[in-house]
């Protein structure tokens, strides 16, 4: 069916007024909705967009090359943010806290992530840093060791062979004492490391705790003390 409307009719008298109805303005309440869509909507945006300022842990990195063997110095060392993956993250350092007196293990190149498997730590006594030293272990009878010695104490090394007593090394620094060795020794033996500054005092060590009966004498209380350095039976006092 056909839908038909009817012209109005002026009558002469001039075209006629339309009243359409005003549009309503939005009440209070519409306002705040849309007040609280655009403000969940900035905030939608900075949760996707805060992850873009770039990571923010700090990992150390090689600044100067480092070859194998030599200290690593704090200078040496720069931090920088990065994002690892989980393996890296396992060794990776974050922290130069125990680094100073380091030792390379390998050629660090400039550039190079720093991993804690290509250090060994320095020592540390008391707060003092040990490096540049070589260490030595070797086998102690624990009833001419004195008892307590510990890390940080001084001892010398006496070896008596035949009719002679000779000095190994006077006022060598503990690094540690194990009175329980699992491996080395036999029973009622201990295991002594000591930090020592030169080559030739190893050798000398080495060979006397090799042909010798070992003395370990405390030498921390009495370090002004001088041995000397050869003494036969017939020369010895009561």
């Amino acid at each position: 069916m056909a839908i038909t409307t009817a012209e109005p009719t002026t009558q002469g008298r001039g075209p006629t007024r339309v009243i359409v109805p005003r549009r309503a303005l939005p009440n209070g309440r519409a306002i705040v909705g849309a007040l609280l869509v655009t403000l969940a909507t900035i905030a939608s945006f900075a949760v996707a967009t805060s992850g873009e300022d770039g990571p923010e842990t700090q990992y150390l990195v090689v600044s100067t090359p480092i070859a194998a063997g030599d200290t690593v110095s704090l200078r040496a060392v720069t931090a920088e943010p990065m994002e690892l993956s989980p393996t890296l993250i396992t060794s990776a350092l974050t922290t130069t806290a125990g680094l100073e007196g380091a030792t390379a293990l390998r050629d660090l190149r400039a550039g190079e992530l720093l991993n804690a498997d290509d250090l060994i730590a320095a020592h540390s006594i008391d707060g003092d840093v040990i490096t540049n030293v070589h260490e030595i272990t070797f086998s102690v009878p624990l009833d001419r060791t004195p008892p307590g010695i510990r890390r940080g104490d001084r001892v010398t090394i006496l070896g008596t062979s035949a009719d002679v007593t000779s000095v190994a090394v006077e006022d060598a620094l503990v690094l540690s004492i194990d009175t329980q060795p699992d491996q080395i020794g036999s029973s009622g033996n201990g295991a002594l490391t000591l930090a020592i500054d030169d080559a030739e005092t190893v050798m000398a060590i080495a060979h006397v705790t090799q042909t010798a009966e070992i003395t370990v004498v405390r030498s921390t209380r009495a370090l002004a003390d001088t041995y000397p350095p050869v003494l036969g039976t017939d020369q010895a006092t009561p």
